[in-house]
């Protein structure tokens, strides 16, 4: 089982410990981030971008050591840090981290709610239609099993459903408050609700907020989070490339109606978010 001793305060965590995560959100340029400082000098990213350990209860269990192995190529004096964007969605998350590390940080990635519903819908339409089983086998086959079957449905069904379907079986889900964690097309866009979960344990200045857009002034990002983390970062080794972009044929005429229709819906959570971090984004503006 996990091992709880570095949840007493002043207990000293490994020397590899990561000490930041990136939380998220899905489909919201973690992997352009995690690369993009895995490539700057004194940052070390760990051994697969996504552990999965504090959301995925079989890792759990395993206990820290399994964890901090991913972290053990790192230098002595390294950043050490991983993304796993299931971590800001997933609710048992924020006091699993609590419990190893009350002094964690993190770096949160957001994205306009809709664009990053119809990207998260995108994704699997062409999970299911080119490597369903690789997926499943990469990425599903160790989840939980209230999130394993529903996502396993998804990636093998012989007719994915369309865009409308999908978002008002999720928005169905939302209004019964269902406690059925996937899909979740439509709730992983609530961000308020999800920071809100991480402040019953750690303080709003543990956060640094990065809009997906930021990403495409790496130095200005690489300034923010140096700033955030109280270190001089040089760029100048930095990768600017965008990692694991999304591959679109466009936007299905019948989804624009859709999409408008999910800015009504997220606008208010929106607000609340902006109110909560401090922060506004455009997203409620068009």
């Amino acid at each position: 089982m996990f091992n709880e001793a570095h949840s007493v305060p002043g207990d000293p965590l490994p020397p590899n410990a990561p000490k930041f995560l990136i939380l998220g959100a899905q489909k919201a340029g973690t992997t352009t981030l995690f690369d993009m400082l895995s490539s700057v000098d004194g940052f070390s990213g760990s051994s697969v971008k996504e552990t999965y350990f504090f959301s995925k209860d079989k890792f759990y269990a395993q206990g820290h050591e399994g964890y901090l192995a991913h972290f053990k190529q790192a230098k002595k004096d390294d950043i050490t840090f991983e993304a796993t964007p299931q971590y800001l969605y997933c609710d048992l998350v924020p006091e699993r981290i609590f419990r190893f590390n009350r002094g964690m940080k993190f770096v949160v990635l957001l994205r306009e709610p809709a664009e990053r519903c119809f990207s998260s819908w995108n994704m699997y339409r062409l999970f299911n239609a080119q490597n369903p089983q690789v997926i499943y086998d990469q990425y599903v086959q160790h989840a939980n099993p209230a999130s394993r079957g529903a996502i396993g449905e998804l990636l093998f069904a012989k007719t994915f459903p369309a865009f409308a379907t999908a978002v008002e079986e999720d928005m169905n889900r939302f209004l019964e408050a269902s406690v059925m964690p996937e899909p979740s097309f439509v709730r992983r866009g609530l961000y308020y609700e999800q920071v809100l979960r991480y402040l019953k344990y750690f303080d709003l200045a543990s956060f640094l907020f990065l809009e997906t857009n930021e990403l495409s002034s790496p130095p200005c990002v690489l300034g923010k989070i140096g700033k955030f983390l109280n270190l001089d970062i040089d760029p100048a080794s930095m990768s600017a490339k965008k990692s694991n972009p999304g591959v679109y044929d466009g936007v299905p005429p019948d989804a624009e109606e859709i999409l408008r229709r999910l800015k009504i819906f997220y606008a208010p959570h929106n607000e609340k978010l902006f109110k909560l971090i401090g922060q506004r984004y455009p997203w409620n503006e068009s």
